[in-house]
């Protein structure tokens, strides 16, 4: 043997065995397919190229998302990652004239619990109802909500309750922030301001601007986990510039005047505890501009609780409510006959003794009358001198003198839900409104329209439109609106306006408007007692007692309307009565918390002497 034949060593007796019998099963099986190795590599070939093209489709579909749509899958993965939450943005500020702040927001938190993650609710409830002030049971049942995963449990906490819930360290509490409105004059304003709820203003300036007071939310983003539980909020600036900061609604500025608010405020309860009147209202105009300078009603209500007062007692009645004049209107018919020249102011009319028989209708003064001057007429509030007035102005000269001075019309104050009164289309008219208009009867007239068209009497004759809205001013300090006196139109000469001054201003020294008379001021007005109509007629029980007055005579400044509506008649129901003394005293402090100097001390005792000389001659 030689050195290869000792280098390769024989198969043993067993390995030859198995060889010859694998060989055999081969041939046998697969005899006429070319044996072992073509039926190994087709079995290898069905199993790697299927391998190899779903290989390369993945490669593929890892390019297409890692390249092509990277930018969209890493989107996607952000939203399931992070949340957005929204930071609500503070209603702006109001303030009145002189920069008081009337209504504001104060922060607060709501309180919500994440049913997810709060695992013991009774006992979560258990803890918190102490300070929540809440029925433990009733908790836990808001709380037992499967088909929910959050519910709010509390709003308007104030920060330190939030942080002692906090403290307890109940996981699945959150608070979100919050703001609630506050009105620190409580119910004065109330009527002018409105209130506002959870989803925005309700009434009043609330209401007429709440697109602008809204604000703008913001929001900012915080990471959540894959239960979304959130991970990590940081600052409203943490995730810029996924956040954004909320941005607070306008500071309005209203033409109010806390003072002469005040006191009109103290004048109407005064009112109301001496004479117990279903209710009463009172508002205050600038005759130079149209500014609302007051305005108040009772009942009221406190904007801070408005779901404690009754729906009547948050309605604006000088806005909405209207009612039949009286002969605070004689007045216009008379100014429309002198700006006509039909009569002068010391015309005569003879008033029939008191009572006069015209057709069917019998017209009776509250004195028995001879002859009187169209002034006395004002002054002394002859019903039947009123009517002889309407008939020298005919139907249509009535009618135009009632549209002229907006009357029938809205007089578009910027405040909601104002009404247009009453007053009949002119082919309605029949000759008894010849004689019941004149008197202040058959037509109906809201509150506001009786006070402009006053201003317009007395500011020389331009009726104005009246505004409350006196400034608007965005968060950066930009003024963005300013009040500007709107003229409506002429509806007198200054001629007359001087004269019916005179006029009104004898109805105080020597007419039925004497308890207005003031040392301070020379003032002005008409009262006015007006029998409410009901189903059978005019009632002799129900009156609505009302003066509008004005000062200084001279140069106006103040025009101020006191309507009582069914005052109890044994205390009192005549306008001179019961609305001049209240109107007195709102124009004479008034005045001065405008600045406008009374008579001196001297003028003063000079005056209060004619005046008292006056009163005993009548």
């Amino acid at each position: 043997m030689d050195q290869q034949d000792a280098a390769t060593p024989l198969p043993s007796a067993s390995t030859a065995v198995l060889r010859a019998a694998s060989g055999a099963c081969h041939s046998a099986a697969w005899g006429p397919l070319g044996g072992v190795d073509r039926a190994v590599k087709l079995r290898q070939c069905a199993v790697f190229v299927p391998l190899c093209l779903l290989f390369a489709a993945l490669g593929v579909r890892l390019y297409v998302i890692q390249v092509l749509e990277h930018e969209a899958w890493a989107a996607k993965a952000k939203r399931q990652r992070t949340a957005t939450e929204r930071l609500p943005a503070p209603r702006g500020t109001i303030k009145g004239a002189g920069g008081e702040t009337l209504v504001f927001c104060e922060s607060r938190k709501i309180l919500f619990a994440d049913l997810k993650i709060l695992k013991d609710a009774p006992a979560a409830a258990a803890q918190l109802a102490p300070l929540l002030e809440a029925d433990a049971e009733s908790l836990a049942r808001r709380m037992d909500r499967p088909d929910r995963r959050v519910v709010y449990l509390a709003r308007n906490l104030e920060p330190d309750l939030a942080e002692k819930i906090q403290a307890l360290g109940l996981r699945g509490l959150g608070f979100e922030e919050d703001f609630r409105r506050r009105y620190p004059l409580g119910t004065e304003c109330a009527h002018v301001l409105g209130w506002s709820g959870v989803d925005g203003g309700k009434e009043g300036v609330e209401l007429a601007l709440d697109g602008l007071l809204r604000g703008i939310p913001g929001f900012r983003a915080y990471e959540r986990d894959a239960a979304r539980r959130a991970l990590s909020r940081g600052g409203e600036h943490a995730y810029t510039p996924e956040a954004q900061a909320p941005r607070p609604g306008m500071e309005v500025e209203l033409t109010l005047h806390p003072g002469i608010q005040h006191v009109l405020e103290d004048e109407l309860d005064l009112v109301t505890m001496t004479y117990h009147p279903k209710s009463c209202i009172g508002v205050v105009l600038d005759v130079r501009t149209g500014a609302l300078v007051a305005l108040a009603c009772r009942p009221t209500y406190d904007p801070n609780r408005p779901g404690a007062a009754k729906d009547g007692d948050r309605r604006n009645r000088v806005l909405t409510d209207c009612f039949e004049p009286g002969s605070t209107f004689k007045t216009f018919i008379a100014a429309q006959v002198l700006e006509l020249k039909l009569a002068s102011r010391g015309t005569a009319f003879f008033c029939q003794n008191g009572a006069w028989k015209v057709g069917y209708r019998t017209l009776h003064d509250a004195h028995a009358y001879g002859t009187l001057s169209l002034e006395q007429i004002i002054t002394k509030s002859s019903n039947i001198g009123a009517a002889k007035l309407g008939l020298l102005l005919g139907i249509d000269g009535v009618y135009d003198a009632v549209a002229h001075f907006g009357f029938g019309e809205k007089t578009r104050i910027d405040l909601t839900g104002e009404g247009r009164g009453i007053v009949r289309p002119r082919a309605k008219w029949t000759k008894d409104s010849l004689l019941s208009v004149p008197m202040g009867q058959e037509i109906a007239v809201t509150p506001i329209q009786l006070a402009s068209a006053y201003a317009a009497m007395v500011n020389g004759g331009m009726l104005l439109r009246p505004q409350v809205v006196q400034r608007i001013v965005n968060p950066r300090g930009e003024t963005l609106f300013e009040l500007r006196t709107e003229p409506v139109r002429r509806v007198l000469s200054e001629r007359t306006s001087l004269d019916m001054r005179e006029i009104l201003h004898e109805t105080v020294l020597t007419g039925t408007a004497r308890s207005a008379w003031c040392p301070e001021y020379e003032l002005g007005g008409k009262t006015g007692t007006a029998q409410i109509p009901g189903p059978g007629g005019y009632s002799h029980e129900r009156y609505i007692a009302s003066f509008c007055g004005f000062g200084p005579v001279e140069n106006p400044r103040l025009v101020c309307l006191i309507a009582v509506n069914e005052p109890d008649k044994k205390l009192g129901y005549y306008g001179g009565t019961v609305a001049a003394p209240p109107v007195k005293e709102v124009l004479r402090r008034g005045l001065k918390a405008l600045g406008v100097p009374p008579r001196p001390e001297r003028e003063q005792e000079l005056a209060e002497k004619e005046f008292k000389a006056r009163r005993h001659g009548g």
